[in-house]
């Protein structure tokens, strides 16, 4: 028994045709009888305005064989569902683009035709955008920025502009997912992506998008995509609310926890006073101390000594220092333990 295709789908992107076919069920065609060997798909071009469809026959008549599935991409067990193919560029809008397929069996016996897709294409559509760019601007934001397109599709200008859309996907997968900003057109040439992980290479896209005579909307051809690794080189706020206090011959010291999701810690910087310059700053520590306290046991009682202390990230970003606190060391030094 042959098996006739349902759901053959086109839409208009830029200039180019995007055709979507439901992927065949070769096994499920083979136990009624019809070995599938492939999948041809056809277009036909008919004056614009054409109010019906034609037959099957009429279809075929004038049709031109665009596209060939082989049996092994029909049978691909880990494909998606629906098959895809673009057409174009689109080079004439003055006309209906019709659009149909069959299966052929190994015999070269056509089954029938299946549902017959059309669209009018626009020629008001703009052109990709270009100059796309990515950077890292800020604490958890990249910043991409492009420049409009110049025109639409059929040369036209002004371009045919409602706004954009951006895509991103991770390097390694094979495609885009919705658009990152939603259902709400950006209307600017930037957008900020605020929700991705360092060190993961990405994938972008833009696309301009435009309205449709069907009162729904018609989007660009991609602009050229950029691959961008965000880096996080944006050290945490200095340490707050730092005070010390001493006895027993130690000093210790307390101060805020730092806001910043991504601090796993705090160097202690130590001098003799105040005023000394930076390279007499000690450090204490030689990894991040994870607690907001620290007890520094190697002092001399009454002296006086100037601490300061600095928040890291877990990519080693460290902040600028705290405020300067100096302490003298009251109280004898602590009994060593037996």
């Amino acid at each position: 028994m042959p098996v006739r295709l349902e759901g053959v789908s086109v839409r208009q992107q830029g200039d180019v045709l995007r055709l979507a076919l439901p992927r065949p069920d070769v096994n499920a065609a083979a136990a009624h009888g019809f070995l599938v060997d492939r999948l041809e798909v056809y277009r036909a071009l008919e004056p614009r305005g054409t109010s019906e469809l034609p037959s099957e026959d009429a279809f075929l008549e004038r049709a031109r064989l665009i596209a060939i599935f082989d049996r092994q991409e029909l049978a691909r067990a880990s494909a998606p569902e629906m098959l895809t193919l673009e057409d174009g560029p689109i080079t004439t809008f003055g006309h209906r683009w019709l659009y149909a397929a069959r299966l052929v069996d190994a015999r070269g016996r056509p089954g029938p035709l299946s549902n017959i897709a059309q669209i009018e294409p626009q020629g008001d559509v703009p052109s990709p955008p270009h100059a796309l760019r990515a950077v890292d601007d800020a604490q958890d934001v990249v910043l991409l920025t492009w420049a409009p397109p110049a025109r639409n599709v059929d040369g036209s200008a002004p371009p045919n502009v409602l706004g954009y859309n951006v895509y991103r996907r991770r390097s390694e997968d094979p495609r885009f997912g919705p658009p990152r900003n939603g259902a709400t057109l950006i209307t600017e040439t930037e957008w900020r992506d605020r929700d991705f992980q360092y060190g993961v290479e990405y994938v972008y896209v833009v696309r301009a998008v435009a309205p449709a005579r069907d009162g729904t909307l018609i989007e660009s051809r991609d602009a050229t995509p950029i691959r961008f690794t965000p880096r996080d080189t944006f050290p945490p706020a200095p340490p707050e609310g730092v005070i010390a206090a001493s006895a027993q011959g130690i000093v210790s010291l307390f101060w805020t926890a730092n806001r910043e999701p991504d601090v796993v810690g705090y160097y202690i910087y130590r001098a003799s006073s105040a005023e000394a310059p930076e390279s007499a700053w000690v450090r204490l520590n030689a990894t991040p101390h994870p607690l907001t306290t620290y007890r520094d046991e190697a002092v001399r009682p009454g002296a006086r000594y100037a601490y300061r202390i600095t928040a890291v990230d877990r990519f080693g970003n460290e902040s600028r220092p705290s405020e300067i606190v100096v302490q003298e060391v009251l109280g004898d030094a602590p009994l060593p333990v037996s």
